[in-house]
C-alpha cells in the first residue's frame, strides 16, 4: 500500500486553508506574512509555509502545480521574508527568541525540502522562486553560522542546516561553524536517548536532524543514532498509541501525543538503512494515524524518495511495543506494558507512578508530609525478579543557633541554608514494591521511622465515567475527589476500559496540603486512601472487562 495520494491531498488541502490566511493589502507591513488563529503574523512560520507552498507549486500532480493563485502566494510571502529578516539574517521567533539562529534553523531545514523539490523542476514558470529562495538560503545560513544556540538539539538542527546550505552556496564557512558543534558529540546514550529526554516531542526533532546531518555527508552513525532512538521509542507506546510523556523534560511534558510525527522518521530511516523493520512501524503508525482521522506529517520528503513510498509496507505487522519491561536508569524511568495495560515509574518525581488501560488512565501520588518533603519521592528505582522497587529517605529537622553573633540581625540577609547548624528529626523511609501480575501490578507500600503520621494515597483517574464499590457509585467530574474506606474500587473511563483498585483503607480525612506539595489535579477525579505510619499496605491495580461486578 502506498501512501502517497493520500499525503499530497492532505497538502493540497492545507494550501488551500492557508491562502486565505495570507495578509494581501499591500499597505499593511505585515503584508504577505500569514494570520495565526490568535491574530498574530509570526516570522519564522513564514519559512515553514513558504517550504510546503514550493513543494505543491513544482509537484505536477498537486492540485496547485504552476497555479497563479499559488505563485501570487508565493511572491507575498517572499517580500514578507525580505522585510522582516533581522540585518544578521535571522528570523523570530515571536514567544520567546529575536534574531534567533536556531530558529531561524529550523526555519530552513523546512525550507531545504521545498528547494532541493525545486532543483529536480524544470519548469520555467518555477523561475521566479530560484533567485529570492536561494538569497534567502544564502543570508539566513550566515546569521545562524554567527550566532549560538539555548538547548541541545539545536546544535544538531544548526549542524544539519549548515552542511546543507554549504553544499548549496558553496560558502566554506557555514561546513568548519557545523563541525564545531559536530564534535561535541552526539547526546545520546546507550539506551538510545538523547538529553533531552522528550517522548512527546525532541527525539522526533533530533531524529529529523540526524536524518538531514546523513543527507549532507553521507554519514550512516547519524542514521544508526536515529536507529536508535525509533527502536528505544517501542518503550514508550501506551495502549491506545498514546506516546508516554509525563517523565519529559521539555514542554510536552504531560501532553496527550499520538506518534504521528514519527511515521516519516520510521519511513526514511528505515529506507535509507534498507530496514524493513522500521517501514513496517511507519506502515503501523500511518494506519493508526487514519483510524483516528489524521494524516501524519512528512510528504515532502515522499516527494523526494518516490521509491520509499510503502517501504516495509506490511499490513498484518505486529509491532514490538505490546510487551516491555525495561528500567531506563539514565532517565529515572521504568516502562512495564503487557497488550491493553502499560505501568510507567517515575524516580524523583511525585507523581510517581501511572497505570493506563486502554485510553483510559490514572496516576498516584502519595502525600506524606515531614518537614520540607511534602510527597513520597523515590532516591532509587531498581529492577526486581519480580518487578521494581523504589526507596525513599526524608527526615525531619531543625535549625539550631549559630556558634558566634551573626554579622546582621536581618533574617534575609543571613546565609542560613549553608551556615546554620541543623538537627535531624525522625526519618520516614518508604519502600513500593511493584510486582507484575497478569493484568495489572501489585503495589506494596511500607514505611519505617516515623509513627503517627498521616499518610495518603492519592490515585487520580481521568473524568468522565464511573466510580463505583460496594457502597456507592458516583459519576466522575474534574476536581472532585473521595476518600474511600474500604473494599475494591472500580473505575471506568467513558470509552468503557475499567481499572481496579483492591483493597482500599482508610483512617483519616487529613486533607491538608502544604506548599510545595504536588497539587491535587483540577482535572482529574481523585480516590483518596489514607492510614497513619508505619504502614505496611497492598493495593492490587487491575485492567478490568467493563461487566466486571462488584
Amino acid at each position: 500500500m502506498t501512501h502517497r495520494k493520500a499525503l499530497l491531498l492532505d497538502l493540497d488541502e492545507r494550501i488551500g486553508r492557508l491562502l486565505p490566511r495570507q495578509i494581501t493589502a499591500e499597505g499593511d507591513d505585515r503584508f504577505g506574512g500569514f494570520w495565526t488563529e490568535d491574530f498574530h503574523v509570526e516570522p519564522r512560520q513564514s519559512g515553514f509555509f513558504l517550504g510546503d507552498m514550493v513543494a505543491a507549486y513544482v509537484t505536477e500532480d498537486s492540485k496547485w502545480y504552476l497555479h497563479e493563485e499559488l505563485k501570487a502566494a508565493i511572491q507575498r510571502d517572499l517580500i514578507y521574508m525580505q522585510r522582516h529578516q533581522r540585518p544578521d539574517g535571522c528570523f523570530d521567533l515571536t514567544p520567546c527568541n529575536y534574531a534567533s539562529p536556531p530558529d531561524t534553523a529550523f526555519m530552513v531545514n523546512a525550507m531545504l525540502n521545498g528547494w532541493w523539490l525545486l532543483e529536480k523542476c524544470a519548469a520555467k514558470e518555477a523561475d521566479f522562486i530560484r533567485k529570492p529562495m536561494y538569497d534567502l538560503i544564502d543570508s539566513a545560513s550566515r546569521g545562524i553560522a554567527a550566532g549560538g544556540f539555548h538547548t541541545p538539539n539545536h546544535r544538531w538542527a544548526i549542524s544539519a542546516c549548515l552542511l546543507n546550505c554549504e553544499k548549496i552556496t558553496g560558502n566554506p564557512d557555514l561546513g568548519d561553524r557545523a563541525r564545531q558543534y559536530l564534535r561535541e558529540g552526539l547526546d545520546i546514550n546507550a539506551d538510545g536517548e538523547f538529553a533531552e529526554r522528550s517522548a512527546g516531542n525532541y527525539n522526533q526533532v533530533n531524529d529529523d536532524q540526524m536524518i538531514r546531518l546523513h543527507l549532507a555527508t553521507g554519514d550512516k552513525t547519524y542514521l544508526k543514532a536515529a536507529a536508535r532512538n525509533l527502536e528505544m521509542m517501542y518503550c514508550y507506546f501506551d495502549p491506545d498509541n498514546s506516546v508516554f510523556t509525563n517523565n519529559s523534560t521539555r514542554q510536552d511534558m504531560g501532553k496527550k501525543v499520538y506518534a504521528d510525527t514519527y511515521y516519516i522518521l520510521y519511513l526514511l530511516v528505515g529506507y535509507l538503512l534498507g530496514r524493513e523493520d522500521l517501514g513496517r512501524m511507519a506502515g503501523f503508525i500511518w494506519r493508526d494515524c487514519r483510524r483516528r482521522g489524521t494524516v501524519p506529517p512528512g510528504v515532502e520528503w515522499v516527494l523526494l524518495f518516490p521509491d520509499m513510498d510503502g517501504f516495509g509496507e506490511q499490513e498484518d505487522f505486529v509491532p514490538p511495543i505490546a510487551h516491555i519491561d525495561r528500567l531506563f536508569p539514565d532517565s529515572a524511568i521504568a516502562r512495564i506494558r503487557e497488550g491493553n495495560w502499560s505501568c510507567s515509574l517515575l524516580k524523583g518525581k511525585p507523581n510517581c507512578l501511572y497505570f493506563q488501560h486502554g485510553a483510559f488512565s490514572l496516576y498516584m501520588t502519595i502525600y506524606s508530609n515531614l518537614c520540607d518533603r511534602r510527597n513520597f519521592l523515590a532516591d532509587t528505582l531498581e529492577k526486581t525478579e519480580t518487578g521494581y522497587v523504589m526507596r525513599s529517605h526524608a527526615a525531619g529537622w531543625y535549625y539550631l543557633p549559630f556558634d558566634e553573633k551573626p554579622a546582621t540581625s536581618d533574617w534575609w540577609a543571613m546565609d542560613n541554608p549553608h551556615t546554620r547548624k541543623k538537627t535531624e528529626g525522625l526519618p520516614l523511609d518508604t519502600e513500593l514494591e511493584i510486582v507484575k501480575s497478569e493484568d495489572g501490578i501489585d503495589l506494596y507500600i511500607r514505611t519505617a521511622g516515623i509513627d503517627q503520621l498521616p499518610l495518603r494515597c492519592e490515585f487520580s483517574f481521568l473524568p468522565g465515567g464511573y466510580v463505583r464499590t460496594n457502597h456507592f457509585i458516583q459519576r466522575t467530574k474534574p476536581g472532585e475527589s473521595i476518600n474511600v474506606l474500604d473494599g475494591t474500587v472500580e473505575a471506568a473511563g467513558p470509552g468503557g476500559e475499567t481499572i481496579l483498585l483492591d483493597s482500599a483503607f482508610g483512617a483519616h480525612d487529613f486533607r491538608d496540603r502544604m506548599g510545595g506539595a504536588y497539587p491535587l489535579s483540577e482535572h482529574h477525579y481523585t480516590v483518596l486512601f489514607t492510614a497513619y505510619t508505619p504502614v505496611d499496605k497492598k493495593i492490587s491495580i487491575r485492567a478490568a472487562r467493563m461487566d466486571r461486578h462488584v
